[in-house]
């Protein structure tokens, strides 16, 4: 009898959540450009902003949730692709890379997401705004060890 594989859909940081997300944080830090590893960490420091003497966690700190830093870079480009073909964020190219930014139709989404979820996000993203350029220079490895006692 062949074996049927069934592939079981992505709950938690899916393509659309990954994406509303980056959106977010590009919308509220207007007219910043972040390449893919500046997103992942400051995606990260947004759900754990404890750790890095923010607010308080918006979600639960898991066991070895550190490791959703690894997971996030493997499928944000991804997610990103899929808002960019929707123009909700744009892309630029220079000679550091690739970078993503937030548009007219970045701000406009995201100001349709009022749920008690994104009040909470919002909330965290004005932290974040001021303090993202001390958390985007946070070497990975430092996470590893407490980011709390390094920043």
């Amino acid at each position: 009898m062949e074996q049927v594989k069934l592939k079981v859909p992505q709950i938690f940081n899916s393509d659309v959540e990954l994406a509303t997300r980056a959106a977010l944080i590009l919308s509220s830090m207007e007219g910043e450009k972040f390449d893919i590893d500046e997103l992942v960490l400051l995606d990260y420091a947004l759900l754990y902003s404890s750790e890095f003497n923010g607010p308080s966690n918006l979600h639960p700190a898991v066991p070895n949730h550190l490791a959703e830093i690894a997971q996030r870079r493997e499928l944000l480009p991804q997610s990103l692709l899929f808002f960019i073909k929707k123009g909700l964020i744009d892309v630029h190219y220079d000679e550091n890379g690739k970078s993503f930014c937030a548009n007219e139709n970045t701000n406009s989404f995201v100001s349709c997401l009022n749920s008690s979820y994104f009040i909470k996000i919002w909330e965290r993203l004005s932290w974040l705004s001021e303090h993202y350029n001390r958390i985007i220079q946070i070497p990975i490895m430092e996470l590893r060890k407490g980011v709390s006692s390094s920043v």
